[in-house]
């Protein structure tokens, strides 16, 4: 039933790119189809303007599967001397032929992460910052003067140097998501624990049909244009196809139970939970999510960095913060990208796909025309989603 659904859901989906006629790279006697307007509001990136006519991933030189990471059968690591971790995804140039998986240019790592029942991590003070999402079990969360019970679907932002631990309270495992990068200059001091059940939503129908909840952003000392969201898909929809170009990271690791469909470009791929892809930032290879559940929606971990924020930041710098994660954008093959919409276009990431964490009713990127909706929060605006943290006695 998935195979049939999935067939008709790429031929829908090819159908759309077809009217109009595929161009033939190098070929002068083939005129280019005329620029359709930017969106209304300044939205010429992704889903705003016009669409782009690619070829296939083989035609176009990607091969997508470099950018997805399974945990599975992962050699096990440890992290903070406790943490079992499998690794998605590693650092590493996107822009150049490498190993599967090792694709983020931004970030050094993306794993699994397990804390065993009735086990605890030494209270330790480490250089990198750190996301962590809880998927299951429950514990505590220490910095050596407070204390966070954890629970599903809390989230951690651990910064350097800020000493923290964790102590599994129960006799079944914590299994979390965890992220490793080097934090930019405007890091906070503390941890900042979140319960994303509390979190008020921060976009509605982004892309058609995805609904978010924006965990932590620049206000919480990360940089401009980096942020990390929940993201859920209603049952039995897709969002809108869009491809975002050099310099823009966008990961997505499925949360929810079972296994997602993705388009990527030309192919589908199945996304099991706690594997992710990262969108192949060449401007070429449209991607989206497919729910199809008729009765569930589909939970996505969404983590993002736009190019403004290798540009000056909050104040400084910015640029490849991670040594080990490759080269910058700067760097690797030259890539070219296409022209993403006729007036109005540029207002996405480089002049392609809109950053998922514009501003929501902004007409571009796909998001809704028309007024804000007074229902939805702004990136920041976390209400009492902040848990505080309780003395340790």
């Amino acid at each position: 039933m998935k195979k049939t659904l999935a067939a008709a859901l790429l031929l829908a989906v090819s159908g759309i790119a077809q009217i109009t006629p595929q161009i033939t790279p190098g070929d002068p006697t083939t005129p280019a189809p005329p620029a359709a307007p930017g969106g209304r509001g300044g939205g010429g990136g992704a889903g705003g303007g016009a669409n782009p006519v690619h070829g296939r991933n083989d035609q176009e030189g990607v091969d997508v599967d470099r950018f997805i990471g399974y945990p599975v059968n992962k050699t096990t690591h440890f992290s903070h001397a406790g943490l079992v971790t499998h690794n998605i995804l590693s650092a590493g140039d996107p822009y150049s032929p490498g190993p599967n998986g090792a694709v983020m240019e931004y970030y050094k790592d993306l794993s699994t992460a397990t804390l065993m029942p009735f086990s605890r991590t030494p209270l330790l003070t480490l250089p990198d910052s750190f996301v962590f999402y809880v998927e299951s079990g429950e514990g505590r969360l220490e910095d050596g003067k407070q204390f966070w019970d954890l629970k599903p679907n809390m989230a951690i932002l651990a910064p350097p140097n800020v000493a923290h631990r964790f102590i599994n309270t129960s006799d079944k495992p914590l299994d979390m998501i965890m992220l490793t990068w080097t934090a930019g200059p405007d890091a906070h001091k503390e941890l900042i624990v979140r319960d994303i059940n509390l979190l008020p939503w921060c976009e509605e129908n982004a892309h058609w049909n995805n609904e978010s909840r924006c965990i932590f952003g620049a206000n919480d000392g990360m940089l401009q244009g980096e942020r990390v969201y929940l993201v859920m898909t209603q049952p039995f929809a897709t969002n809108q196809p869009h491809s975002h170009t050099r310099g823009t990271a966008e990961i997505w690791v499925k949360v929810s139970p079972g296994t997602g469909l993705s388009l990527l470009g030309s192919e589908l791929r199945e996304i099991p939970r706690n594997a992710a892809y990262l969108v192949p930032p060449t401007g070429t290879i449209d991607h989206s999510n497919i729910n199809l559940s008729k009765t569930d929606p589909e939970w996505w971990l969404y983590i993002a960095r736009s190019p403004q924020a290798g540009g000056g930041g909050r104040g400084a710098g910015g640029g490849n913060l991670n040594a080990a994660a490759g080269p910058a954008a700067s760097g690797g093959a030259p890539v070219t990208v296409p022209v993403q919409g006729g007036a109005g276009a540029g207002a996405g990431a480089g002049g392609g796909g809109v950053p998922f964490g514009a501003r929501a009713g902004s007409g571009g990127g796909g998001r809704g025309r028309g007024p804000q909706n007074p229902n939805i929060s702004r990136p920041g605006d976390v209400g009492e989603a902040t848990v505080a943290g309780k003395p340790i006695k």
